[in-house]
């Protein structure tokens, strides 16, 4: 076969290569491993520019297999406004989290998991609605004016674990700054590892 035909043919084949086998790229455009995880190390991840504003979660899978209720701790910083599960002294996530706005502010101080409901609803904020089912309150607490006929609904808390009279740790929206009513919202995906990671007596440290 004439040397230019089986140039070209390589090339072909070596472009299809290596479309097949480049790695996905993330929106801030760091490559992914195979199951859509980081796979830059724990100290890159952390220097990263972003990483205060950052949505993103960092997983070491093989420590968070090992994770259990003795050998693990969750330590929430308020400054950075993220979570990070310890494993035997090792770091296995970190997770955004959004904490206490200014008014409602989470207590600091060490604490640990002394509840968990996997359909918890709070009895303290919600909404109102009227008779006919209308919500005519989506920022109610439980001693808002509730119509004639109407009812308080507690707001959805999924994968609440307790640690200090009303406070927790749930799925929640993540702000990138303080403004829950004093609980630790969680990513679904990070607070489904923690639920089911974290038993009662985990240990809970929360910082500045």
């Amino acid at each position: 076969m004439p040397r230019a035909p089986i140039t070209l043919l390589f090339l072909c084949v070596s472009v299809l290569l290596a479309g097949c086998s480049s790695s996905t790229k993330a929106p801030n455009g760091r490559p992914l491993m195979k199951d859509g995880r980081y796979a830059s190390s724990y100290n890159a991840f952390v220097a990263d520019p972003n990483y205060r504003h950052t949505r993103d979660v960092w997983y070491h899978d093989a420590r968070i297999s090992r994770a259990g209720t003795k050998n693990s701790k969750i330590v929430i910083h308020l400054k950075n406004q993220r979570g990070v599960l310890w494993v035997d002294d090792q770091v296995a996530m970190d997770f955004p989290v959004c904490t206490g706005r200014s008014t409602h502010e989470t207590p600091r101080g060490r604490f640990t998991i002394i509840q968990k409901d996997e359909d918890y609803r709070s009895r303290s904020y919600g909404s109102v609605f009227d008779v006919s089912g209308k919500c005519v309150n989506s920022d109610a607490t439980s001693s808002s004016p509730v119509p004639r006929g109407g009812k308080f609904i507690g707001a959805k808390m999924p994968l609440w674990m307790r640690i200090h009279g009303g406070i927790g740790l749930h799925v929640g929206t993540v702000y990138r700054d303080a403004n829950s009513h004093g609980c630790i919202r969680v990513p679904v995906e990070a607070c489904r590892i923690l639920f089911d990671k974290c038993g009662l007596g985990t240990a809970v440290v929360v910082q500045e």
